[in-house]
């Protein structure tokens, strides 16, 4: 036997479901370059193997920083234009 249940069925689907949100296009825009950033350092450490100087300055220096701009960046809400008109 099975409890009485007060919601209707309709809230109670709707309360096990999940909810999806969108994300917004600065947040995709930093995605892909996250994405792209790590695949063109993996890419050009991978073609360049003895260049151990550019390695150090892209992986260790660069990409790091790249990574926290892009990250910010995508988290930043956009600011409305302002008009002056």
């Amino acid at each position: 036997m099975q409890p009485h249940s007060s919601t209707p069925d309709s809230e109670a689907l709707h309360s096990t479901a999940f909810e999806v949100a969108v994300l917004s296009w600065r947040a995709l825009w930093g995605v892909v370059g996250l994405v792209v950033l790590t695949v063109g350092a993996l890419g050009l450490a991978w073609l360049l193997p003895d260049l151990t100087l550019l390695h150090f300055l892209c992986v260790a220096q660069a990409v790091p920083v790249l990574y926290l701009i892009l990250a910010w960046w995508g988290i930043q809400t956009p600011h409305p234009m302002d008009d002056a008109s």
